[in-house]
């Protein structure tokens, strides 16, 4: 059973997927603010950025009360000052988000398509770090595995539910390896 501890984390993590939607949804519209020089949807933006910034101070605040309500282990401390990371650069992609609105001057028309696709990618990424605080799939891969109606014995679940913590730990690395690729892979490559 889960501690209330473990509940409170479970609820963090689900509002760093909301704050993690938020800034996904600021970087599109910004991006398509400067791509169609409207200056109504940068606007739109910056107070997406702003709601970010206040749901993520929230965020680390939440984090940073739970040693104090709780006595966690050392790996939930580990946890604890994750959220903490994780909310700072989520919002400080919110500010990157805000960036984007605030360019000045239109696009040139020949760079609009790779600037629409690196849009598209960026907010793709975010909206599956999303998904990944969410612990969505997993958690439905989980809750089927554990259902009632799973025919296949403890075998079976055991191996699934061991794939869906290696796919989580694949997406995780492929987060970091893009986090330290952005050093020295090459612009326009």
């Amino acid at each position: 059973m889960p501690t209330a501890f473990q509940k409170e984390l479970v609820t963090l993590s689900h509002r760093l997927a909301d704050l993690c939607a938020l800034v996904a949804i600021a970087l599109e519209e910004a991006t398509r603010s400067v791509l169609e020089s409207d200056d109504t949807l940068g606007g739109r933006v910056r107070e997406q950025v702003a709601a970010a910034a206040a749901l993520g101070a929230a965020c680390e605040d939440q984090a940073c009360a739970l040693p104090a309500l709780h006595a966690p282990r050392e790996a939930e401390v580990k946890a604890v000052v994750a959220a903490v990371h994780t909310a700072a650069d989520l919002t400080r992609m919110g500010g990157l988000a805000r960036e984007v609105a605030d360019a000045r001057g239109p696009v040139p028309s020949a760079a609009r398509p790779a600037l629409a696709r690196l849009g598209v990618q960026a907010v793709a990424a975010a909206r599956a770090l999303g998904e990944m605080l969410a612990g969505a799939a997993e958690r439905e891969l989980r809750e089927w595995v554990d259902g009632r109606e799973w025919p296949r014995g403890t075998g079976a679940a055991v191996d699934l539910a061991l794939l869906a913590g290696i796919h989580v730990r694949f997406a995780a690395a492929a987060v970091g390896i893009a986090r330290r690729a952005a050093g020295f892979a090459p612009v326009g490559a």
